[in-house]
């Protein structure tokens, strides 16, 4: 009888080899250092879209707030004449330098006086005090319509008389200051209202208006021939008791600083506030903190009504 041979068969055993590992290995970290990078990426540039938009949001709020208060102090209402009524003190005072301003009102004037703290100023910035006469409802002056408002968004009412007009108007004051986060802003000064919506004679209170604008400098067209027009921009140091009433325009200059580092910033550079023609105080202002953060100048020219001219020798 035929002996039956069997053969056995032994396959390979299931698996990789450490060869195949490593390789997949190295495929697989490429490709999540791929992704890693990709997305490393996207998030720095969605940050710097996020503080160029900032940037723009917070500078275009901040000029445009300064523009139009500074445009209220043109306005003068109707005298019991039926013309302008008479200005005898000046509506836009200004200090250099400024550190934590704040407000005083002599027995003898009556009329607000703006003076700076102890310390330094932050990045040297000015502080701008405006004040404005604002408008009542029809037949009740001391309500405010809405049409003229502080820097802080409340409504100034009108005058109820000529000879009360000049302190009863509104007042509002700008200057750089140390916000919520302890970076610099920019500051409102205003006086607070009562329960019926009245303004509080000699309190002052203090709000962070814009966030991130690090400086601020303002100059001030005096006219030097009766004319009208600004002969020489100067600072406020450089403005007499005398040339207060004959400023027809105002030069304010921001730098708005955004709130993270970019990588597209690059080494801070000197900025110049008012264009390379002006080379007296202030100048240039050199950033020294947070040197990574992106940065914008903004400026703008206000050009002021002759709203300090009542036409009565009275008030020259």
């Amino acid at each position: 009888m035929p002996r039956l041979h069997r053969t056995s068969f032994r396959g390979r055993s299931a698996g990789y080899t450490l060869v195949e590992l490593m390789v997949a290995l190295v495929i697989s970290l490429l490709v999540l250092m791929a992704a890693v990078s990709f997305y490393l990426m996207s998030r720095s540039s969605y940050s710097t879209i996020d503080d160029n938009a900032s940037l723009e949001e917070r500078g275009n709020f901040a000029l445009s707030t300064l523009m139009r208060l500074t445009r209220q102090a043109a306005y003068v209402p109707t005298g019991s004449n039926g013309g302008s009524m008479p200005i005898s003190t000046q509506m836009i005072s200004g200090l250099d330098g400024c550190s934590t301003p704040s407000i005083t009102v002599p027995a003898a004037t009556g009329i607000e006086t703006l003076s700076c703290g102890n310390g330094t100023a932050i990045n040297n910035s000015d502080a701008l005090m405006l004040r404005f006469y604002g408008m009542g409802q029809p037949g009740d002056a001391k309500t405010p319509d809405g049409s003229v408002v502080d820097c802080s968004g409340l409504g100034v009412a009108g005058a109820t008389s000529v000879d009360e007009a000049s302190a009863q108007r509104g007042l509002s004051t700008l200057y750089i200051g140390n916000g919520a986060n302890g970076k610099p802003s920019l500051m409102c000064m205003y006086r607070p209202r009562d329960v019926n919506g009245q303004e509080i004679k000699d309190t002052y209170v203090m709000q962070e208006l814009v966030p991130g604008v690090e400086a601020m400098k303002v100059l001030y067209g005096v006219s030097t021939n009766g004319d009208d027009v600004p002969d020489k921009f100067v600072t406020a140091g450089s403005v007499s008791s005398t040339d207060w009433p004959n400023v027809f325009a105002i030069k304010i200059a921001l730098v708005v600083r955004a709130d993270n580092a970019s990588a597209d910033a690059g080494a801070p550079a000197s900025i110049q506030m008012f264009g390379p023609l002006y080379p007296g105080n202030g100048a240039t202002y050199t950033p020294t903190v947070e040197t990574g953060s992106a940065r914008k100048l903004y400026y703008a020219t206000v050009q002021i009504r002759n709203y300090q001219s009542c036409g009565d020798p009275s008030c020259s």
